[in-house]
């Protein structure tokens, strides 16, 4: 996108007006953490630090490694909770549930939908973000005004896959831009970005403060020319503030300590080096960042200035050379009001992210057709090794390890696809929860509701190739029967991935989740007959669902009434179906039990984990 100085200099609108502006203040904030054995120790991240951050300004926290940069961003966004201390917003005490609704936090490991395209992403926001309130095209002109501000005209079409980690930034940027917060967090926005692109981003910053906005940001040593562009710095050492003031300021502040920058030395650079020598002396001085002495009203550079100062050619890409509409536009009256609540139904939430699922889904097809493929050649495997046993009396001992065979492989394929794909996706998530753009219950309906129909295809395969190869009755009730139970495991298997997926990540899942899993391998009857088990362990039958799931199997091959078997031996102790439920103990099972408990533990499983998505999305575990 091709900008001169005259495109940069026209005044600067902002759907943020004046009285939608917010000041952030805190007094005294401590954070501490546990830490050593069995957490009995505590760690002091924070101690007691205090600082405010305005409105129209571009603020950077900057410290050492460990200092506490990201701690403090955390509380002041309300990701994480302060251990004491006091939050003000417009000098009256924060109420987090409000100010989250008018804030946005954008983590430093922040990632998008990478299947999606700039233009695909862009809309699905404006359409969790901005609700019903404000028609079709009103939504399309706001991505497009977002599109041109941030200078993706050219990568519109782009998927978020084959973006560079600049382009990555500026859209995780305008998704949140959407709703236009007023108060804007960024962890380490520049961190892996080199020196042409980290500049073009703290400029687009710096431009989004001057809109009214409280732009925070935290940065690890920002250069000299990343500095002409902050309005204040906030220094944070050993978890104590260090200094609080202008830029510009800095040199005095430390040249009254007899703390003397050498010429041409970055400021910052000099000040983070001394600053764990000095701490004492520094955190004194600055009051531990109650002190507003060092705070320098005057304006910083204007934006035609900065862009001098840089010497941007007309060939260069600058953002924002468009801003967001101003505020005679209908837009920026519906957005201001969207702060109260999620502008979406929780069922349309639900719509668009199974909607965006299906498209990830299809734009990465090769999951879907390795996991197809398994089904397929395991079938044409297990109908090859157990060919044509199901119609005769002296192979209803294999049929039976067949059928659980059948059931132990379905179960496991589903069980572990959700458990590996659905913690890859909690980082985003996170992000996206945590500034409202859906609720958990629709994020968590969707996710499995979109699991459902490759599930469905790759068991369907399975089930067909091997009722045919092996023999079984050419029966519809009974086929219907086979493969409706096959479905109902493999769906509840699902549920329990989902429930392991939601607990642990992929490392610790893998480790843990045969706990899950081998229980209800032990207590489905195939090893273990009920009525060979200890009186005080029978119980654990009725909750394994494989042991629903073997009985719905046995009963649609052998129940029903089936007629006496083709027996080619002397003797056939089970040419007689009923013989054989009889010494398993399923004589007296009925098939709408089996469904109603694999109903019920699928049910189970689906509110404990929603129940611990619900814990996760809040927490940073």
């Amino acid at each position: 996108m091709v900008v001169d100085n005259q495109s940069v200099s026209q005044e600067t609108t902002s759907t943020c007006s004046s009285e939608d502006s917010l000041n952030i203040s805190f007094e005294d904030i401590s954070y501490k953490v546990r830490h050593g054995i069995f957490a009995r120790g505590r760690k002091t991240i924070l101690n007691n630090v205090s600082g405010t951050f305005n409105a129209g300004e571009l603020t950077v926290i900057i410290g050492q490694s460990g200092a506490g940069k990201s701690s403090l961003m955390d509380i002041l966004a309300g990701y994480t909770k302060a251990s004491s201390g006091y939050l003000y917003i417009n000098g009256r005490i924060r109420n987090p549930k409000m100010f989250r609704r008018r804030s946005c936090y954008i983590l430093q490991d922040d990632r998008v939908q990478d299947m999606l395209t700039v233009q695909e992403s862009l809309h699905i926001a404006a359409e969790l973000k901005l609700g019903n309130h404000i028609s079709i095209q009103q939504k399309k002109q706001r991505v497009e005004e977002i599109i041109t501000s941030l200078g993706m005209t050219r990568i519109r079409n782009t998927r978020a896959v084959n973006l560079s980690g600049g382009q990555k930034k500026r859209l995780a940027i305008g998704l949140e831009l959407v709703s236009d917060p007023p108060v804007m967090f960024l962890d380490e926005p520049t961190s892996g970005l080199d020196s042409s692109i980290s500049k073009q981003l703290v400029y687009l910053l710096h431009l989004l403060a001057r809109q009214g906005r409280t732009v925070v940001v935290t940065m690890h040593q920002p250069s000299a020319a990343l500095l002409t562009m902050v309005d204040r710095l906030y220094a944070i050492v050993a978890g104590r503030c260090a200094y609080m003031g202008s830029v510009p300021l800095l040199l005095p502040y430390l040249e009254q300590m007899d703390l003397r920058c050498p010429p041409y030395h970055n400021p910052v650079d000099f000040f983070i080096e001394i600053c764990s020598e000095n701490e004492n002396q520094l955190v004194k001085y600055s009051q531990n960042g109650r002190s507003t002495q060092w705070i320098n009203n005057i304006a910083n550079d204007t934006d035609s200035n900065l862009l001098i100062k840089y010497e941007l050619s007309k060939n260069e890409e600058v953002f924002l050379t468009s801003l967001p509409p101003p505020k005679s536009d209908p837009t920026s009256k519906i957005l201001l009001s969207l702060k109260g609540t999620y502008p979406t139904t929780s069922w349309k939430q639900f719509a668009i992210l199974t909607r965006r699922s299906f498209l990830s889904y299809w734009r990465d097809p090769s999951f879907t057709l390795m996991i197809t493929g398994i089904h397929l050649l395991m079938a044409l495997f297990v109908g090859s090794l157990f060919f044509n046993i199901g119609k005769e009396a002296q192979n209803v001992r294999n049929n039976y390890n067949f059928l659980y065979f059948s059931l132990m492989f379905l179960m496991f394929t589903a069980y572990s696809a959700v458990s590996i794909r659905f913690p890859e996706q909690l980082p985003t998530v996170r992000r996206e929860h945590f500034n409202r753009w859906y609720t958990t219950g629709a994020y968590y309906a969707s996710t499995l509701v979109s699991a459902l129909p490759t599930q469905t295809i790759c068991t369907l395969t399975f089930a067909c190739i091997t009722y045919w190869m092996t023999g079984q009755p050419l029966e519809y009730q009974r086929f219907f029967i086979y493969s409706c139970t096959l479905l109902l495991v493999s769906y509840t298997a699902i549920c329990i991935g989902l429930f392991n997926g939601s607990m642990f990540n992929v490392k610790n899942g893998v480790v843990f989740g045969p706990f899950f899993i081998m229980p209800f391998t032990v207590f489905s009857g195939f090893f273990l007959r009920y009525s060979d088990a200890p009186f005080f362990f029978r119980w654990l039958f009725d909750l394994s669902f494989l042991k629903h799931g073997l009985v719905g199997m046995v009963i649609s091959i052998f129940g029903m009434d089936r007629p006496k078997l083709t027996c080619k031996e002397l003797y056939c102790h089970y040419a007689r179906p009923t013989q054989f439920l009889l010494d398993n103990g399923m004589s007296s099972e009925k098939y709408t039990n089996a469904v109603v408990w694999l109903f019920g533990i699928a049910f189970v499983f689906i509110f404990c984990s929603y129940i611990i998505l619900k814990i996760r999305m809040k927490s940073k575990w």
